[in-house]
This record gives C-alpha cells, sequence and structure tokens, in this order.
C-alpha cells in the first residue's frame, strides 16, 4: 500500500470514525423528582437517582400503592424542552393506562417511554394493580430513541397519574440528550 493510499484510508477513518456506532454517547438521567397528592393513596418510598459507573445513572423509583387493587388509571404524559425554563415540547396527552398497559401502540410517544420503563421495572401487565410499582436502576439508552430521535438539549418527561380522575401522583424524570 503506498503512501497516497493509507493517507486516505486514516482521512476516511477520522471522518467516518465519530459517525459510528463505536463512539458512547452522553446522554443521561439528571434529576428525578417524585410528588405524592394523596398520601392515603401512595407513598413514594425511594425516588432518586443512583451513580452506576463514570457516566452511568440510573432512575430508582418505589411507590407504595396504599388503595388496592388499582384498575382505573389515567395518565398525562407530556414532553419539556429548556430553553430558558422548561417550555412544553413537542407531545402532551392523557390516556387511559391500564389499556395503554394491554395493547401499547408502538409508535406512540407513551409506548416509547412505557417500553423504556418496563425494561427496568414491574409493570409488565395490565391493570389491576394489586402490588408496589419498582423502577430498579433504569438507565438511559438512546435505543429508547430510535422511533423518536430529539435534538441535543435539556429535557423534562412528566407522568402524572389519575385514578377515577382525580390526580393522585406526579414524576417528573429529567434528562439530557447528548450525542
Amino acid at each position: 500500500m503506498d503512501v497516497a493510499s493509507l493517507r486516505f484510508l486514516i482521512l476516511i477513518a477520522i471522518v467516518l470514525l465519530p459517525l459510528g456506532g463505536c463512539r458512547k454517547s452522553g446522554s443521561r438521567f439528571t434529576n428525578l423528582k417524585c410528588e405524592s397528592y394523596d398520601l392515603d393513596f401512595a407513598k413514594f418510598n425511594n425516588c432518586r437517582l443512583n451513580v452506576l459507573g463514570r457516566g452511568v445513572v440510573g432512575t430508582n423509583i418505589h411507590i407504595n400503592l396504599l388503595k388496592i387493587p388499582i384498575n382505573n388509571v389515567q395518565i398525562n404524559w407530556s414532553l419539556w424542552r429548556r430553553y430558558s425554563g422548561y417550555k412544553l415540547f413537542l407531545y402532551n396527552a392523557t390516556c387511559n393506562f391500564c389499556q395503554l398497559l394491554a395493547h401499547p401502540d408502538s409508535i406512540s410517544f407513551q409506548s416509547i417511554v412505557l417500553s423504556a420503563i418496563r425494561t427496568s421495572s414491574n409493570l409488565n401487565h395490565s391493570c389491576p394493580y394489586k402490588h408496589d410499582i419498582i423502577v430498579d436502576n433504569m438507565v438511559f439508552k438512546d435505543e429508547f430513541l430510535q422511533k423518536l430521535p430529539l435534538p441535543q438539549g435539556d429535557y423534562k418527561i412528566q407522568m402524572r397519574f389519575a385514578t377515577y380522575k382525580v390526580w393522585k401522583f406526579q414524576i417528573e424524570i429529567f434528562l439530557l440528550r447528548n450525542e
């Protein structure tokens, strides 16, 4: 191989390497907030982020459900992006959570978030729920966004839960999307 060919291959490697799968994403969870509006209905035993390694952050949530069984749940999903303060971005919808668990739609925003949560939680069946909800060390992965590519930035996913149309608790997950 001559010097010109070698230089060409090195140039191609320098240009294409950042585009390939060899790089590690800097996307990660940055904060987590949980709030119960009705302490007789649900309490948060755990709501925190756990550093699992360099640049790897896991989400841990344990919701103690006090009035079971629960078979009527609505959820409001919203996506916020930080500009100068968090502003509603792209998505804000309310749906029947029990129906979503029974029949997920693979291309909707709520199904994308739910499939990510299901990787590390006990949300593996439809209603009724007769036990606590536990999310254990859920790590943000770029694969979660294959169907919904987001540009770089700071985001908040807000989930508000209601039973019989009365809001019971809210979870806010903050994440940094960095490529």
